[in-house]
């Protein structure tokens, strides 16, 4: 090979050296760059989509569960009502008394007592009846669907006659609840 041959070889090899050095670095290296960029976005993306796959099919049971809950609330609330409901309570402790031939002389409502998650809702009364209609009486407001309580009996025993068959005066205080929250 002649000189002129081996010059022409070696600038073609120079020139292809540094053709490819070029492509690379210019063209081939930011396509690269932008590959590994996107490649990363996708997996974020992919794992973000996992992820919200995953609650997706979650979300039933949530719900589910959810419904559990509200219900449960609404019991509560029946149990611990957020209002007062005084004259559904007075209807309930009359028509109670009715029942079981009490006679109910008297009601007085009393100061409200806050407590930490509840406001209690005292009554003073006076009751006339017989000893086993007021055992039956206390027995069925104690088991209402309202959380009610009787505290501070006091018995008074009388003589029944014709007209009064009663045999025993009670006062006591009916104490109703309410939530507070």
């Amino acid at each position: 090979m002649t000189k002129n041959i081996q010059n022409n070889l070696a600038i073609l090899l120079a020139l292809i050296v540094g053709l490819s050095f070029v492509y690379f670095n210019y063209m081939l290296a930011p396509l690269n760059a932008r590959y590994k960029d996107n490649l990363s976005k996708l997996q974020t993306v992919e794992s973000k989509l996992a992820e919200t796959k995953h609650k997706a099919m979650e979300l039933p049971k949530l719900q589910l569960g959810m419904k559990n809950l509200e219900n449960e609330v609404a019991d509560l609330e029946q149990l611990l009502p957020r209002e007062k409901e005084i004259p559904g309570l007075l209807r309930t402790v009359t028509k109670t008394a009715q029942k079981y031939q009490l006679k109910i002389s008297n009601i007085t409502p009393g100061n409200i007592t806050a407590q930490t998650n509840y406001n209690e809702i005292p009554f003073q009364m006076t009751i006339q009846g017989t000893y086993h209609s007021l055992a039956y009486f206390l027995n069925e407001i104690g088991q209402e669907s309202r959380i009610l309580s009787v505290k501070n009996i006091n018995f008074t025993g009388s003589t029944p006659t014709k007209e009064n068959n009663n045999t025993i005066t009670v006062t006591c205080t009916l104490i109703a609840y309410t939530f507070k929250g």
